[in-house]
C-alpha cells in the first residue's frame, strides 16, 4: 500500500539523488552567477541546507517528536557566512546530504496520521502572518516544490556554463 510516507521519503530520495548529480563536476564553478541578481550554486545550496533556520529535517524531527510548536520563515535568504564561503563542494555536499538523511531519518519515523496531525505555528516573515502548518504541508511545498524549483535553478546554472 502506498502512503503518504512512502511518497515522502521516495521524494526525498529522488530529490537528494537529483542534486548531487547536479553538483558532480561544478566544482571549479561554486561562486559562479550568470548576473548580479542570480544566485550561485553555493547560495542555493546553503538556502535550502537553513530553510528554516536549523533546516527542514531538524524542524520536521522536532514536529513529529512534539518538540517543535513553532518557527520562522523567511524567504529569500542565501544564508550564506563567511565560513560557508570557503568550504569546498565536498563539504557542500556533506551539508545537503546531512539535511536530506536526517530529512529521510524524520520521515521514516512517522506514520501518516502523524505527518497530517502534528502542527507548528509558521511565522511567515515576508506576509507578516502566523499559519498553522503540518509536516504534510511542509513536505508538499517547503520541500517538494520549494526544493524542486531550486533544483530547476541548479540546472540552469549548469546549462549556463555549459557543464
Amino acid at each position: 500500500m502506498t502512503t503518504q510516507r512512502n511518497v515522502h521519503l521516495e521524494k526525498i530520495r529522488s530529490i537528494r539523488s537529483q542534486i548531487l548529480a547536479l553538483l558532480q563536476g561544478m566544482d571549479y564553478c561554486l561562486d559562479w552567477k550568470p548576473d548580479g541578481e542570480s544566485w550561485s550554486v553555493r547560495e542555493v545550496i546553503y538556502h535550502l541546507v537553513d530553510t528554516p533556520e536549523s533546516g527542514l529535517h531538524s524542524l520536521i524531527s522536532g514536529m513529529l517528536s512534539g518538540q517543535t510548536s513553532e518557527f520562522d520563515l523567511t524567504p529569500d535568504l542565501n544564508n550564506m557566512n563567511p565560513e560557508r564561503q570557503t568550504v569546498d563542494m565536498s563539504q557542500v555536499r556533506r551539508d545537503i546530504v546531512q539535511v536530506l538523511d536526517g530529512l529521510e531519518a524524520a520521515v521514516s519515523t512517522a506514520n501518516d496520521e502523524k505527518l497530517n496531525t502534528a502542527t507548528v505555528l509558521a511565522h511567515l516573515k515576508a506576509r507578516g502572518i502566523d499559519e498553522e502548518r503540518t509536516p504534510q504541508m511542509l513536505l508538499e511545498g517547503l520541500f517538494a516544490r520549494h526544493w524542486q524549483g531550486h533544483i530547476d535553478q541548479l540546472r540552469e546554472l549548469r546549462e549556463n556554463l555549459g557543464v
